[in-house]
């Protein structure tokens, strides 16, 4: 005589192993979309953001001591600099001028000497103090 008997237990297990399986790609699709919106809202509210940016701290004073750290963005009048380090005697920096695309880094590249004079980077003046790995510091002339 046979067991006519039919187990209830792999249909069961299928069913199961099939949820958790599409319970788990649903979790990893829809936390990867969280995560990208977290990283959208985080750039949108970054420091390098203009909407930020105070309207101008140097109300009236024509030359302005400035500090660039080293790839960060630093609002100085009409540009955006950032410091890229300097590299063979040459003080390399990424000009964001706002007026024409503020968006598309200009890469800058001045001799240590030339830039103790003064340069001139999207129509503002700039005088180099100091300049080494991790920062420069520079005079924005204000009038010039």
């Amino acid at each position: 005589m046979k067991d006519e008997r039919i187990s209830k237990w792999p249909p069961i297990l299928f069913f199961m192993i099939t949820g958790i399986v599409f319970g788990f790609c649903l979790y990893l699709i829809t936390g990867w979309a969280m995560r990208s919106e977290a990283r959208a809202q985080v750039g949108a509210t970054s420091p390098n953001n203009a909407a930020t940016y105070r309207d101008d701290p140097y109300r009236g004073e024509p030359r302005v001591r400035v500090v660039l750290r080293r790839d960060v963005k630093t609002r100085l009048g009409k540009v955006d600099l950032v410091y890229r380090g300097i590299e063979d005697k040459r003080v390399k920096l990424d000009v964001f001028i706002r007026d024409l695309d503020p968006l598309y880094p200009y890469r800058r590249e001045i001799a240590y000497r030339s830039a103790k004079q003064g340069f001139r980077l999207g129509g503002v003046r700039f005088e180099l103090i100091s300049a080494g790995r991790a920062k420069a510091k520079l005079v924005w002339i204000r009038n010039g």
